[in-house]
């Protein structure tokens, strides 16, 4: 009885992985093309290795930040654990929560096995993973709101991109009422879809036991800079990129620019945003007068500081995380 449903999503899994490859090539194939070969080799052998460094720190700061959300919510609740030992964790739940399109299900479930496995308490580690959570999306809002007025202040708020916002406005909503109302131990109505997945029903059944009054508390306060701290260091490493390849771009613009990609990467159902992000990052970048030479280089040295180099450290650690077998705490 359950096979047939478990072949149809692995079906679905490798179609969207094979989507994703072939739009990826389709975008690195038109942007070679139109952006001339010559001028973007040229453009890449001006590269020096201080602004790879630099980037390379940028990236390293995103994980320190996303541990220490986790350090700050477990501190609140009694729950210290040290920084360096949450770091190795953001890494897998990254690379998670890209490889597996599930709307960072697949990431959550990790994180919070892996808490147990550290010897944490499970309503902290829900309280951890809860607070998280809604930073995340509350501080993508915030910046979503803030490209927006970026791109109308730049005359560049095309209707695609108008709609895209309000679309991750909405959903962005949707989730964190959600995630606040089981937190809270309203739980969710029953007509909502993928109520009755396994998985999901083992998620809400967790997120009902996080540890009473930490969403009452000035946490996500606490919490807020470093969830935007996350994106903001990201668009930093593609504003870098860029000023490497000799193009000076209103710091705004950039942010947009990678605001939007990610935004349609996490709303996807293509692994990684395989070529969807890629797409609306040059994208956006040539709207804001970036030569297609340029900007789709940039886009995809991001991405190898985002995306390619953390996967197999990500796909070893995720690994590791998954075969420890210390007993959990209660």
């Amino acid at each position: 009885m359950t096979r047939p449903p478990a072949d149809r999503a692995r079906r679905l899994a490798r179609a969207a992985w094979l989507f994703g490859a072939l739009l990826l090539l389709a975008v690195l194939g038109v942007g070679l093309h139109l952006g001339e070969l010559h001028e973007v080799l040229a453009l890449l052998a001006e590269l020096r290795w201080p602004w790879l460094a630099a980037a390379l720190a940028l990236q390293a700061m995103t994980y320190v930040c996303a541990a220490g959300v986790w350090q700050r919510v477990l501190a609140r609740l009694g729950e210290t654990r040290p920084l360096a030992g949450l770091v190795p964790l953001s890494l897998a739940k990254l690379f998670t929560d890209q490889a597996m399109p599930s709307g960072g299900l697949s990431g959550n479930i990790l994180f919070v096995h892996a808490m147990r496995r550290r010897g944490v308490a499970a309503p902290a580690a829900m309280a951890a993973l809860v607070v998280s959570m809604i930073g995340h999306y509350l501080a993508n809002l915030l910046l979503a709101a803030l490209s927006g007025l970026a791109l109308a202040q730049y005359d560049l708020l095309h209707p695609a991109l108008t709609a895209l916002l309000l679309a991750y406005g909405a959903f962005a909503v949707l989730l964190i009422g959600a995630v606040w109302a089981v937190a809270g131990g309203r739980g969710l109505p029953r007509w909502l879809p993928g109520r009755r997945s396994p998985r999901v029903a083992r998620l809400l059944d967790a997120l009902a036991r996080t540890a009473p009054g930490v969403l009452r508390g000035r946490v996500l306060l606490a919490v807020g800079p470093l969830q935007a701290a996350i994106v903001l260091l990201d668009a930093a490493t593609l504003w870098v990129m860029l000023w490497a390849l000799g193009q000076a771009v209103a710091p705004a613009l950039v942010l947009a620019a990678f605001v939007c990609a990610s935004l349609v990467m996490e709303m996807g159902p293509i692994p990684l945003g395989l070529g969807s992000f890629e797409a609306t990052c040059v994208t956006v970048l040539g709207l804001a007068g970036v030569p297609l030479a340029a900007a789709l280089p940039a886009t995809v040295l991001l991405r190898g500081f985002t995306l390619w180099l953390p996967m197999l450290p990500g796909l070893w650690l995720t690994r590791r995380e998954r075969r420890r077998t210390t007993a959990p705490t209660t």
